[in-house]
C-alpha cells in the first residue's frame, strides 16, 4: 500500500500510466468514482492510496457476478433446447399418426384444400366479372367516368380552337385549314371547324 498526495500522482502517473500531464486529474477522478483507489482529504492536501485487498475483493465480485450471468445464460440455454426437443418431438407424432390435426384432417389435406378454395375464388371473380356491367356501381363509375372525359374534351376542343384562331392571324385561312387537318385528322371540317360532340 503507498499513500500519495495529488502532487506526488501529477508526477508519478505520465511516466507510469503513460498518460498525458493534462490528463492526469481526469484519470484519478476516474478512478475515484469507479472506487479502485480511496481519496481523503486532510488538512489542506488530498491523499490518495489503495489497499491490495480492496482490488481483490472488487475483482471477486466481478467473477462472482460474470459466473451467475453465466449460469443463468445456460439455464435458459437448456431450456430453449428443451422446448426445440419438445417441439420436434410433437411435429414427428404429428407426422407418424399422418399429420393429423383437430377433426382429423392432415396437414396435406389444408393444404390441398387451401389450393382448391384459391381456384375456385379466382374462378367466381372471373365470373363476377361478367356480370360487371349489371353492377349499379359499375354503371355509376362509368357514367363518372364518361362525365370527366366529355369535360376534358370540350376543354381541349376549346384550347384548341383559341390557338386555331391565334393561328389563322399568322398563316392565313389556307395555312390553318392544312395545319388543323394534318393535326386533328378527320373531326375538323373545312370551313366549319372541330366536329361538335355528341351529347347522350
Amino acid at each position: 500500500m503507498g499513500v500519495y498526495t495529488l502532487k506526488d500522482l501529477d508526477k508519478l502517473l505520465p511516466s507510469v500510466a503513460g498518460i498525458a500531464q493534462m490528463q492526469v486529474k481526469d484519470y484519478i477522478q476516474s478512478l475515484t468514482d469507479e472506487s479502485l483507489i480511496r481519496y481523503e482529504k486532510i488538512g489542506s492536501g488530498n491523499w490518495y492510496w489503495c489497499f491490495l485487498s480492496d482490488a481483490k475483493k472488487q475483482k471477486e465480485n466481478v467473477i462472482q457476478g460474470l459466473m451467475a450471468e453465466e449460469t443463468r445464460t445456460k439455464g435458459q440455454i437448456e431450456e430453449v433446447k428443451a422446448l426445440i426437443v419438445n417441439e420436434m418431438k410433437s411435429r414427428e407424432e404429428d407426422e407418424e399418426m399422418g399429420g393429423l390435426l383437430e377433426g382429423g384432417v392432415g396437414k396435406h389435406e389444408l393444404m390441398d384444400s387451401h389450393e382448391l378454395l384459391i381456384k375456385e375464388k379466382e374462378e367466381l371473380d372471373r365470373e363476377l366479372a361478367l356480370f360487371a356491367d349489371c353492377d349499379p356501381a359499375e354503371v355509376v363509375r362509368k357514367l363518372d367516368e364518361t362525365r370527366a372525359m366529355k369535360q376534358g374534351a370540350i376543354r381541349w376542343t376549346d384550347n384548341i380552337e383559341s390557338l386555331a384562331s391565334y393561328l389563322g392571324g399568322l398563316v392565313g385561312r389556307e395555312g390553318l385549314a392544312c395545319a388543323m387537318m394534318q393535326a386533328c385528322g378527320d373531326e375538323y371540317v373545312v370551313g366549319e371547324g372541330l366536329k361538335e360532340l355528341v351529347e347522350s
